[in-house]
């Protein structure tokens, strides 16, 4: 019995957008089941027309004459156009044209176009006109003529916009951004054209990311902008001239490409930041970061940890990455003590752990000591420390637990790894020594081990997902450090 047809169209229209990424010979065979089902899919308001998921092109342009066809009779406002095509004869780009006027004459609220063309694809006048557009993302088509002209733009509702590969001027940026006072979200990723960014008082703006784009200058007013985002065309290059300060909202920033910046001209730009995802590579001295609103730090550097200075008395977290040693994430949480992630990659320098030890405890000074083991501070007390290992077991991987074992002492430890860590009731030679490593770092008579799964309640009662969520292929396994009962 189809019970499915019984319900209403809004909610079968519902199930129906869970299908968009099927072959669209789905919707085909489910039409000629019924007239109600006919008339459901007809009435579909997401509409994908992607040619990659067709046999030929000529299915694809039949299949698009036909459904647009069917659709524009409901007389219903379409939700969703996803058009994925390249053109390569003056026929199929008059199909193109044709349906696309048709849809935007009834309306779209969510638009995204990617069209491969020569020359390249200019997107009718009509679309300026859509009043209902709230999302509008188009890859690699020319902007509408009548807006490189005449500035004139209508996207009254207009929330989303993405740009790619589209040659876009200063004032037609101007245009975009006065014509749409809704916009809460710009982004243009390799486009050109342009060598000022400039947008001023916009009230809803929260988002804007810039990335391979050759622009020298950003100057930004807008009080609700919270997140932004910059990468080079090309590494190296020299940096825009920023203007965001008077954003009070702007917590969240990458900075990506760019030769490392230097304290005072950099975060005075972001006197707010919070979160600072910074992708630099190594030129000048040293790294200088100074900041008392961060919390969250990730650095992607060339930067060895004793070229970095940071004076940031209220951070959180800290990741550092370098391609030489792999990743490290610190984490200080207001209910915990210190927290410590390490990934490291094939190459493991255990004598690194040396100069992470010196960089956490702020009143040292680097030292190069050749014997790890000759290190006379007493070890980083740490709450969780978790330790990510791939490729097959080996002897590396205990001397790396040693290492970071000299350095720190964690009450909780965890190890993940691409490996088994337990063979049925046989526990790995790693895990082994790693418990035997850290009974002694405790007083053997008043200290046991306990070892569990981080999936466990009593791990997830200790907190022990510490910096990201695992891999679903990744084995783990968490050792506790608890006192005996005294007798």
């Amino acid at each position: 019995m189809d019970r499915i047809s019984q319900l209403p169209d809004f909610i079968v229209h519902h199930i129906l957008s869970f299908l968009p990424d099927s072959p669209p010979a789905e919707l085909v065979r489910m039409s000629v089941l019924s007239k109600t089902w006919f008339h459901l899919t007809a009435s579909f308001p997401i509409l994908n027309y992607d040619i990659c998921k067709f046999k030929s092109r000529e299915s694809f342009f039949k299949y698009v004459e036909c459904t647009t066809s069917r659709f524009c009779h409901q007389n219903l406002t379409a939700h969703r156009l996803t058009l994925y095509v390249t053109i390569r004869n003056p026929a199929e780009l008059d199909i193109v044209n044709r349906c696309l006027g048709l849809l935007l004459v009834i309306g779209v609220k969510e638009l995204s176009m990617s069209m491969s063309a020569m020359p390249k694809y200019r997107l009718p006048n009509t679309l300026l006109s859509v009043s209902v557009l709230k999302s509008l993302s188009i890859y690699n088509c020319e902007l509408p003529s009548s807006l490189m002209h005449d500035g004139v733009v209508k996207f009254k509702s207009l929330i989303s916009l993405q740009l790619q590969n589209v040659r876009i001027d200063e004032e037609v940026i101007k245009y975009i951004t006065t014509g749409c006072p809704l916009l809460q979200w710009f982004e243009m990723r390799c486009c050109y054209g342009f060598k000022r960014f400039c947008v001023y008082q916009h009230q809803n703006l929260q988002r804007v990311g810039l990335v391979g784009t050759s622009v020298e200058i950003i100057d930004i007013e807008a009080p609700n902008l919270y997140n932004f985002y910059l990468a080079a065309k090309n590494a190296g290059r020299r940096p825009p001239k920023l203007n965001l300060a008077s954003c009070k909202k702007l917590t969240s920033v990458t900075y990506e490409g760019y030769p490392s910046p230097n304290s005072n001209g950099f975060l005075s730009n972001f006197p707010f930041v919070e979160n600072l995802n910074l992708f630099t590579s190594c030129e000048g001295n040293n790294l200088k970061l100074s900041s008392h609103s961060l919390r969250t730090l990730e650095l992607f550097t060339d930067f060895d940890l004793e070229k970095i200075e940071l004076s940031t008395p209220n951070l959180d977290l800290f990741i550092y990455c370098n391609d030489d040693y792999g990743w490290v994430g610190v984490r200080q949480l207001p209910h915990l003590k210190a927290c410590m992630g390490c990934y490291p990659d094939g190459s493991i320098d255990t004598a690194w752990f040396q100069k992470l030890r010196l960089f956490l405890d702020k009143k040292m000074k680097f030292i190069v000591l050749e014997n790890i083991k000759e290190n006379e501070l007493p070890p980083f007390e740490l709450e969780h420390l978790e330790l990510h290992f791939e490729h097959e077991e080996s002897l590396d991987h205990a001397a790396f637990v040693d290492a970071v074992l000299c350095c720190f002492r964690p009450r909780f430890l965890t190890l993940r790894s691409s490996f088994p860590l337990t063979d049925s009731e046989e526990q790995s030679a790693l895990v082994k020594f790693t418990y035997e490593r850290l009974l002694e770092q405790e007083n053997q008579g008043h200290t046991s081990i306990q070892i569990v799964s981080p999936y466990s309640s009593k791990a997830q009662k200790q907190g022990l997902m510490l910096l990201a969520d695992p891999l679903l292929e990744e084995k783990a396994i968490s050792f506790i450090k608890e006192k005996r009962d005294a007798y």
